[in-house]
């Protein structure tokens, strides 16, 4: 009896101390022993594992790159956070759970870092930087608020929030840490640097975390890391030797691989014998069984060293080794493309060869490689420089198989299908056997000095695929008039006239149902028929050749930045197309691509832009540097005062128009929209005036405003003018006015194809000076026909000044030796009878009326 009540009395003790260890709110020794034992033990430790299954899933889903600095941390996106969204839930759940129901408990700041930590691979950043933060404040624990603080420097680093990481960092400065928590700071401060790609800084950290990891913790990684640094940075032997204290870490074997990969390329090679060692040690590793998965980088690694050593051929070799060894490595593959196509572009210059391998590059590089957009842009960069050279080529080529004779046409072309048919059977060929060993075909395979863009038309297999299916697509198959091998066979040397074709077109309509001999006739036919015999034809070739040079020269020059070569093109093409209207553009880049490297060169073309351009827009660059920059506000000023004077030109108040457009021409600095003001001006003068002075304004505008965008309306202007005046001429005949009371004008006549035109202006305005200096008359110089010119002298007030300046000038014709020696007309002439003569180019009907009332 007395042992049942002592035993009652135990297990009342044995419960009521349970109940009061229950208790969160107790701060008793017995409760903070139960509540640390059952937080730790259930609710904190499921949290923490629930963290350690996050950061498995994220480390066995990151795919390392090797060819770059591996990441402290691996990369994740809320894309893979939402594939343990299970994890970070039931973490948050968990630490919760510690935190409420154990607040007496010595893992509540643990569990709220595990919160904290939930939150962040949650990627709900604002939550996880409140909660770090809550528990810096919060805690009495340093520990605790350091750890929380590390945390924070990688959540802000993640978040974009770099200064206040760095702000963070800076106050740990001051604290005295603890070794495990300068382990996870310095971890955490080597990923802010390196998304600040600071490679000092970032290895300065890891320089010190490495040695205190365990293995477990990642020691070879960053032993390796370190290494890839040192490397980039240029200092080989730092590089060599932690490639090798990654070696010593026991690391996984692909981070073995790579680590013993580097060492190759970072060896010091004091001899040729070490040339030969480091080569020997690349042959091993490809020749080791389980290396067989990284063939590929293997090779590209031999590339990269030969390259170092200046070894372009045998780099090149192994880049392309690299590339067919690369099977569903995409990015690996990729990049071998990439640094064959660099080596084309920078070292050899040969642009088609680098543009098919950047065109390789940009279908198999993933488009989360670094730079990428810039690739691409060079890759159409490229594509846009091969189609002019191929349009360059292929019409030169076609134009010079035009210009042979008939026999020797057809033997060339015969000759070309030969080449064709033996280069496509061993093209065959070779495909046939590059499919049994690789399920990824490379144009390049086929050797180094493979022809990718040929200079001639017809070696070139892709152009002349595509030019015969467009000329099977449009007409059919066609053959040649007869079978050109037999003897009876008629083609005009030099290709078919108008007549030969109508016949071969019949012919060939005829015998269209003919069966062919053999496939090659019929190749050699379509060849044939594709040849542009006929002069509209050759004008299209040289018209595609012109503006393909125009486009060459200026990828050379703003794209490539190859000056020589842009040079080169733009010359090319002002004396192949000595008419093209391109002329003034190209002079003017012509004196600047010149102007440092060959002064008088670049004069020469100054010169010229300004002798037979004046009045362009780069004319105008050459004498103001500044013309473009300081027209933009005058422009905006002008545009102003254009839009009041159009609304008064359309309500016709003509003269406050005038004196606004007045304003906006001689107020404001010219700039590219004056020529809209001098053309609103026409206008009204053509409302206001005569239609000889309409007309004559016209003219001048279109001859000193060629660039204009409105002088092609200024055009379609005179011509109408010049139409109306004629329709006006035939109803009535050409009739002078007799009314001599008109200002008058002096004009002289002139063939415009003796090339005195600057000699007669001379001796005109010379004339004026010595002899009627006081009266500051205009001298013009007019477009008369297509051969003739005329020098218009204005204006006489009066008929007897008219005589008198006429006289004297008729006087001085013999004493001047151009103008005896040449046939010109003089004569004085009223302003109305100024307009009819020009019009109706009546030069003889003006003479007679001139001497019978001027004599």
């Amino acid at each position: 009896m007395k042992t049942g009540k002592i035993n009652g009395f135990f297990m009342y003790i044995a419960v009521s101390c349970s109940l009061i260890a229950c208790s969160a709110e107790k701060n008793n020794i017995l409760s903070k022993s139960y509540h640390n034992t059952t937080s730790h033990y259930n609710a904190y430790y499921y949290a923490n594992e629930r963290i350690k299954e996050i950061e498995n899933i994220v480390n066995t889903s990151n795919q390392n790159n090797f060819n770059d600095i591996l990441r402290v941390y691996p990369k994740f996106d809320t894309t893979l956070s939402s594939t343990f969204k299970t994890q970070t839930e039931d973490c948050i759940k968990k630490a919760s759970i510690s935190i409420q129901m154990h607040k007496n408990s010595k893992w509540v700041d643990d569990s709220y870092i595990l919160l904290g930590f939930a939150r962040f691979y949650d990627r709900d950043f604002v939550n996880a930087i409140e909660t770090f933060k809550y528990v810096n404040t919060k805690s009495e624990d340093d520990y605790a608020r350091h750890k929380a603080l590390a945390h924070l420097v990688r959540t802000f680093t993640d978040y974009g929030e770099y200064t206040n990481a760095q702000a963070v960092i800076d106050y740990l400065k001051k604290e005295d840490i603890n070794k495990e928590n300068k382990k996870l700071l310095w971890l955490n401060k080597a990923h802010l640097y390196q998304e600040l790609v600071d490679y000092d800084k970032m290895v300065e950290n890891l320089v010190q975390v490495a040695p205190l990891l365990s293995q477990n913790e990642g020691r070879a990684k960053m032993f390796f890391i370190i290494g890839q640094i040192y490397q980039q940075l240029g200092f080989d032997a730092e590089a060599y030797n932690n490639y090798k204290k990654c070696l010593s870490s026991n690391p996984v074997y692909e981070l073995y691989f790579y680590a013993r990969l580097n060492m190759a390329q970072v060896a010091q090679l004091k001899s040729s014998s070490d040339l030969r060692s480091v080569r020997k040690h690349f042959k091993k590793l490809l020749n080791d069984k389980k290396n067989k998965e990284f063939q590929d980088k293997i090779y590209y690694e031999m590339a990269e060293f030969e390259a170092k050593q200046g070894n372009v051929d045998l780099s090149i070799a192994h880049y392309k080794s690299s590339a067919q060894a690369s099977v569903g490595n995409n990015r690996q593959k990729g990049m071998s493309f990439l640094k064959l196509g660099a080596i084309y572009y920078e070292t050899l210059k040969n642009y088609e060869q680098a543009r098919d391998y950047y065109d390789s590059t940009i279908q198999v590089l993933p488009k989360d490689y670094k730079n990428y957009e810039s690739i691409k842009e060079r890759q159409e960069v490229l594509d846009e420089f091969v189609t002019q050279i191929n349009i360059i080529q292929t019409q030169d080529s076609l134009l010079s198989l035009v210009a042979l004779d008939s026999a020797t046409l057809l033997t060339k072309l015969s000759a070309i299908v030969d080449d064709l048919k033996a280069e496509e059977a061993l093209k065959k060929k070779k495909e046939k056997r590059k499919k049994k060993s690789q399920s990824y075909v490379s144009p390049f395979d086929q050797g180094q000095n493979s022809n990718i863009a040929s200079a001639w038309y017809f070696d070139n297999p892709s152009l002349v695929s595509d030019g015969q299916s467009e000329f099977r697509r449009k007409w059919g198959t066609r053959v040649l008039e007869d079978h050109w091998r037999r003897s009876n066979k008629s083609i005009t040397a030099g290709g078919p006239s108008q007549e030969g074709e109508e016949q071969t077109a019949a012919a060939t309509t005829a015998n269209q149902d003919t069966p062919l001999e053999n496939e090659e006739e019929n190749l050699v036919a379509n060849m044939y028929n594709q040849l542009p015999f006929s002069e509209d034809q050759k004008n299209k070739a040289m018209d595609k050749m012109e503006e393909a040079y125009y486009k060459l020269g200026n990828i050379y020059n703003f794209k490539l930045n190859e000056k020589d070569n842009a040079g080169e093109s733009f010359k090319t093409l002002l004396s192949r197309f000595p008419e093209t209207n391109h002329e003034p553009e190209v002079l003017y880049l012509l004196y600047l691509i010149y102007m440092e490297s060959q002064p008088p060169l670049s004069d020469t073309y100054k010169e010229s832009l300004l002798t037979n351009y004046p009045y362009s827009t780069y004319s105008k660059l050459i004498s103001n540097p500044s013309y473009t920059e300081d027209s933009n506000e005058a422009t905006t000023k002008q545009k102003a005062i254009y839009e009041k004077a159009y609304r008064m030109y359309k309500a016709e108040n003509f003269d406050k128009a005038l004196v606004l457009i007045n304003e906006g021409l001689t107020s404001i600095i010219e700039t590219s929209f004056s020529a809209r003001l001098l053309l609103l001006r026409i206008l009204i003068i053509g409302k206001t005036e005569d239609i000889g002075n309409y007309k004559y304004e016209l003219g001048k505008f279109i001859e000193e405003n060629p660039d204009s965008d409105v002088t092609e309306f200024a055009k379609t202007l005179l011509s109408s003018s010049e139409d109306f005046e004629k329709k006006i001429a035939k109803k009535k005949g050409i009739r002078y006015i007799e009314d001599f009371t008109q200002p008058h004008y002096f004009a002289l006549v002139y063939n415009a194809t003796e090339g005195i035109t600057d000699k007669i202006t001379t001796i005109v305005e010379a004339f004026n000076s010595i002899n009627f200096d006081s009266h500051k008359f205009t001298t013009s110089n007019l477009t008369y026909t297509d051969t003739h010119a005329l020098i218009l002298v204005t204006e006489f007030e009066g008929i007897e000044f008219a005589i008198q300046y006429f006289s004297k000038f008729k006087s001085s014709e013999k004493e001047i030796e151009v103008l005896s020696n040449s046939k010109i007309h003089t004569f004085v002439i009223t302003k109305d009878n100024f307009g009819i003569f020009y019009q109706n180019k009546g030069l003889e009907e003006y003479k007679s009326f001139f001497n019978k009332n001027y004599n």
